[in-house]
């Protein structure tokens, strides 16, 4: 292994790794070398070239020799473990103090030659031993340690969480839910995208089938006028809401305006996001200087937007719809050294407009509200949690220490993508982020978890390793950053147990060989495919899904039922030009194969439901398919509004950014889906079936 190599790999960074055909793949000397001069800094090394990496070496060895203890400790079930890291032969005295987060003082102490513990050999042969002591608090939360031993003596930070997530698999009833983006909920009252209005009705028919689930894409800000960035996977923050899903008729009604009158939908036609959200902040606007205007109201107001930071957020906003640019073309102060805003006054005298700003300070205190209100009745909000946030955030203008802003997060290449991918979102820096004690991490998680029922962590991959490509590189030419991810499963764990909100993990692609079992071992529920799984012959059935799992037909980034039938993923996939005429006429000819032994399993399927006529086929085997997935072992399945009414078109093509339209489409006709008065016969049968074999207890 080169200096170079063997820096990288102390430093946190898989430069070597298996690609998807099971062939070793390395990435350039180039990219191993942005990425190290990325997180220098953090590291604490001065690095400019290869030729520095060997004294870095000796720099970073020298700080884990004399790092007894680690900034991050972690426990489970009530205990807090602190390990040790000491010379074998130290057997001098231990001592440690827990102060829980409830104010509890525990304190132990001992020998260190009492502990359990496991040699290391550094390099050079100096032996080192990690030597484990366990103080049980009987507390679950965040406590601070304070240990003394080995000859030093500091303070860090302790997590102590239940082993398993609340609500994992095996704990909870057989249950269904239905996936909507809300944007596509569109209706005459609201104009051409969908709100929380729309959403609290769809929740209303899920209830009233006996669903327990709603789950939707991510709903968290947005820019919508300058950069004009509408990918709910790219977002403005992961901290605030978009609060172009505003319900605005009951706001106007609170303060004494008139309702607002939407602009009429034109039949197939994509959502216009900035017009539509120039016409929202047109009603907004003054229902927001009303709400500010009430004394109360203000208050209440106020004293939220204090407590959550909304201030500050605020004024980013404002400085950024003033400048009609990202924060990184804004002059100076307001670039870089603009100390936190915590009231409307201090915003103000910094120079933010004082109407923008309260425009955006309102809207978020009633997204909340509007939020924690629709998950109130039985029916659960299925959130998830992106990978990031794009460059021009406010997370990455206010943390920019937390983020790796010169690198990107992608994919390798894989059968779909072999160019790889690149998705424009600044990593987290693993060690600035676990240095500051995973504030930011901690307030992105209990932001979604406030209102969520269950919280999908997307590319869950990514806690224990993130594809990263550096600027200027191909996204073939990336490398792995390293994340401690018993201490990212032990926040979630335990803010799962402190809002009773169940966890997913998007565990779709290259998936590490540990990820799997811890996710078992923490409670998380993984994904199902189902299109992914269909028979390839007849006589075969579809492969079921795994008991701890979330089942659907398909995702948000796949093709829909019918679009899978009539092969449009195909189409697709040979327009983009990412494969050839001959895999081209492959895939037909397979997907042919499958259409006929899907169809043949699904008319002689056991489950009981009735899938023949007047139903068309491609009606026939989505109605077998869910039927197949509901009547199966996984404990929750999720069937797609866009499945019942048979939309051809999918919601996004990954990959694909100006020759696709993604994320604009509407779902039509999805208010009658539910209804057994108005849904069309595969709609009906679907939702009698996911009924039957999932019932309400």
């Amino acid at each position: 292994m080169t200096a170079l190599r063997e820096l990288a790999h102390i430093a946190g960074i898989d430069a070597e790794y298996t690609s998807w055909d099971g062939r070793p793949t390395a990435a350039s000397e180039d990219s191993v070398l942005a990425v190290l001069r990325s997180l220098a800094p953090d590291l604490g090394v001065q690095f400019a070239g290869s030729e520095d990496a060997p004294h870095a070496i000796e720099v970073l060895e020298r700080e884990r020799w004399n790092e007894i203890v680690a900034p991050v400790v972690i426990g489970w079930d009530g205990a807090v473990v602190v390990p040790f890291a000491v010379p074998a032969d130290d057997d001098l005295p231990w001592e440690v103090e827990v102060t829980t987060e409830g104010g509890q003082l525990v304190r132990a102490h001992g020998r260190l030659f009492d502990l359990p513990g496991d040699s290391h050999t550094w390099p050079g042969g100096a032996v080192h031993c990690i030597r484990r002591a366990t103080v049980f608090t009987g507390e679950t939360g965040y406590h601070s340690v304070r240990w003394r031993a080995g000859g030093g003596q500091g303070e860090v930070f302790a997590i102590s969480a239940p082993t398993r997530a609340w609500g994992g698999p095996g704990e909870g009833a057989r249950r269904w839910g239905v996936f909507a983006p809300v944007y596509g909920l569109a209706s005459h009252e609201t104009g051409q995208a969908g709100d929380l209005g729309t959403l609290r009705r769809l929740f209303a028919e899920v209830e009233r089938r006996g669903g327990r689930y709603v789950a939707t894409l991510p709903i968290l800000a947005q820019f919508l006028d300058e950069p004009c960035m509408f990918s709910p996977y790219s977002p403005a923050s992961r901290l605030y809401w978009n609060e172009m899903f505003l319900d605005l008729g009951p706001l106007a009604q609170r303060v004494g305006i008139e309702a607002p009158t939407a602009p009429p939908l034109v039949a197939g036609s994509r959502i216009d996001y900035r017009t539509q959200y120039h016409w929202r902040r047109h009603v907004l606007d003054p229902i927001a200087q009303r709400m500010l205007a009430d004394p109360t109201l203000s208050h209440e107001i106020d004293r939220w937007a204090h407590a959550t930071g909304a201030y500050d957020y605020a004024a980013f906003r404002a400085i950024g719809e003033h400048r009609r640019t990202g924060w990184g073309q804004w002059p100076s102060p307001w670039r870089d050294s603009v100390p936190l805003i915590e009231t409307r006054a201090d915003a103000i005298s910094l120079g933010a407009d004082g109407a923008r700003l309260a425009t955006h300070v309102a809207a978020q205190w009633a997204m909340q509200q509007q939020l924690e209100a629709l998950g109130a009745g039985k029916v659960g909000l299925y959130l998830d949690l992106p990978v990031g946030v794009n460059c021009d955030a406010y997370e990455v203008w206010r943390h920019r220490n937390l983020f790796l802003i010169d690198v990107a997060a992608g994919a390798p290449p894989d059968p779909l993508f072999l160019g790889g991918q690149n998705w424009g979102l600044p990593p987290l820096s693993p060690i600035a982020l676990r240095r500051d004690r995973y504030r930011y991490f901690i307030r992105c998680v209990q932001h979604h978890m406030k209102v969520a029922s269950m919280l999908r962590i997307d590319h869950v991959m990514g806690m224990f390793r993130l594809y990263c490509v550096p600027q200027g590189r191909p996204a073939t030419d990336g490398v792995y950053l390293r994340y401690p991810y018993e201490e990212l499963f032990a926040i979630l764990s335990l803010e799962s147990h402190r809002n009773q909100c169940a966890l997913v993990g998007e565990d779709l692609g290259t998936v590490p060989p540990q990820v799997r079992p811890a996710m078992d071992r923490h409670g998380m529920f993984r994904l199902h495919v189902g299109q992914w799984f269909f028979p390839s012959s007849v006589g075969k059935r579809p492969e079921p899904a795994p008991p701890p799992s979330v089942a659907s037909l398909n995702t948000h980034d796949t093709a829909t039922f019918a679009g899978w039938w009539r092969g449009a993923d195909i189409d697709d996939r040979r327009d983009l030009e990412l494969i050839t005429s001959e895999q081209e006429a492959t895939e037909r000819s397979e997907r042919a194969a499958q259409r006929t032994a899907l169809l043949a399993y699904v008319q002689v399927s056991p489950s009981g439901i009735a899938v023949g006529d007047p139903l068309t086929d491609v009606e026939r085997a989505m109605v077998g398919a869910t039927t197949d997935l509901a009547v199966g072992p996984a404990e929750v399945v999720l069937v797609a509004l866009d499945d019942l009414v048979l939309e051809p078109f999918p919601h996004n093509v990954p990959g694909t950014v100006e020759q696709r339209p993604n994320w604009q489409r509407r779902v039509d006709r999805w208010a009658d889906a539910l209804d057994e008065g108005r849904a069309g016969p595969p709609a009906a049968a679907t939702i009698t079936a996911l009924v039957a074999a999932r019932p309400t207890r």
